[in-house]
């Protein structure tokens, strides 16, 4: 694109329209306790989906190289699951009948990081979260790990995919290609007003990752508890550097060098920051960084006092995975270590965490994977001073990762990914 000035839409059409499917979006979120609500904004929302590209296709004799790029994505649309479920639902609303809706809930019993168990149970549609999961409190649950329940609206037709998860994958395919088409006009930003809807405006993605409100809203309907310790809330927040954070990092830790390039290859990158930092604070946070190629598209910072919270913050990172698209992650982590047993060797299980042991260390680690198999980890020790001050040891290789069962939730979404051909 030529410009990051404010244009006239190209075509504005179709980009009100989908700015109409976000709105009712929201509605169908907003209605998802509510079946007949929850079908009359469906049965709304899916045709508007299909109209998108029917008013996009109206302008194309006026759309440069239309004939060019559009055919690319009709054929991508024919391999997607998504988007041909989105035309043949479009039919079967407006000529047949409603789609055929099955509501479940869906329970994740997570023991630790490599046992977790999934069933699906049957519930009045009607039915809160918290109702279910009294109801669960007092069934014959396991006593022990954590306790995920979502609730789950499908279409007979598409078994696989909850219907918010696959509207709101059928949105980014949408925003993508008017986002080419804005390209093609060298249109950076247009000037369609933004919605009542705080989230709804006309901003518009080049790749297919959905949008952050989406992303949050169904994280909504599912909750987490133990059967010991009650409801255990999801601690993870996403952060975006602004030039004011940049400049007081800048006057405290010096010129710091973000890394550039992939994440098999930023770890070094990061490994030097890590430890300026540390040396500098005295500690080091939790960060997450989700990338699609050599481009970051999600930061978070995660934070948790036990192994539950930890292990569903991971669980949750594995869905920001999916809704970015997201084909490597990078791991930076101060954390407690400490060498195995020769009896927790022979039986390959860990009987006390490091951070409970009288012999444990402590150190920054930056490790990373990629959904291609690639993986790499840098482990940097820290010694401490009489005043408590850090000193980190030179990064050393580390050839079996200390993250390997954190990163367990983000294999097994690459897993299921690609067997949805996403």
């Amino acid at each position: 694109m030529t410009s990051d000035a404010v244009q006239p839409c190209p075509v504005a059409d179709a980009h009100r329209r989908l700015m109409d499917c976000h709105t009712q979006w929201h509605m169908l979120h907003d209605s998802y306790l509510d079946p007949d609500g929850f079908r009359l904004n469906l049965n709304s929302l899916v045709p508007n989906l299909r109209n998108v590209t029917w008013l996009l296709q109206k302008q194309k004799a006026v759309i440069p190289n239309f004939a060019t790029w559009y055919p690319e994505f009709q054929e991508s649309c024919k391999k997607s699951e998504i988007m041909g479920w989105v035309v043949k639902s479009r039919n079967r609303i407006t000529k047949e009948s409603d789609l055929e809706l099955l509501s479940s809930c869906q329970v994740v019993w997570t023991r630790n990081w490599l046992e977790r168990v999934e069933a699906t149970a049957t519930f009045p549609p009607r039915m809160s979260t918290s109702e279910i999961i009294h109801a669960l409190r007092h069934s014959n649950t396991p006593p022990v790990g954590l306790i995920t329940v979502r609730r789950k609206w499908v279409d007979k037709a598409l078994p696989s995919w909850e219907l918010l998860a696959a509207t709101a994958e059928a949105y980014s395919w949408l925003s993508q290609i008017l986002w080419r088409a804005h390209e093609a006009f060298g249109v950076e930003r247009c000037d369609l007003a933004d919605r009542p809807v705080e989230c709804v405006t006309s901003a518009l993605h080049s790749t297919l990752m959905r949008l952050p409100c989406m992303h949050l809203a169904q994280s909504e309907l599912q909750a987490h508890f133990t059967m010991s310790g009650g409801v255990v809330e999801e601690e993870f927040e996403s952060f975006e550097p602004d030039p004011a954070t940049l400049k007081a990092a800048g006057e405290r830790y010096g010129e710091l060098k973000f890394p550039t390039s992939g994440p098999i290859e930023n770890v070094p990158g990061f490994m030097a920051i890590a430890r300026t930092l540390t040396e500098k604070d005295g500690h080091h946070g939790m960060f997450a960084f989700l990338y699609n190629g050599e481009r970051v598209v999600a930061t978070q910072e995660l934070r948790f006092n036990d192994q539950d919270t930890k292990m569903l913050s991971f669980e949750g990172i594995a869905d920001l995975v999916e809704s970015t698209r997201a084909d490597g992650i990078v791991i930076i982590s101060e954390s407690w270590l400490a060498i195995p047993t020769e009896k927790e060797k022979e039986l390959k299980t860990i009987f006390f965490p490091a951070r409970d042991r009288l012999d444990r260390m402590e150190g920054i680690s930056v490790y990373a994977a990629t959904r291609d198999g690639r993986q790499a980890e840098l482990l940097s020790m820290i010694e401490r001073g009489p005043n408590g001050e850090a000193s980190c040891g030179e990064p050393i290789d580390v050839t079996i990762p200390t993250g390997a069962n954190t990163l367990t939730p983000i294999r097994r979404k690459w897993d299921d990914m690609e067997k949805r051909g996403l």
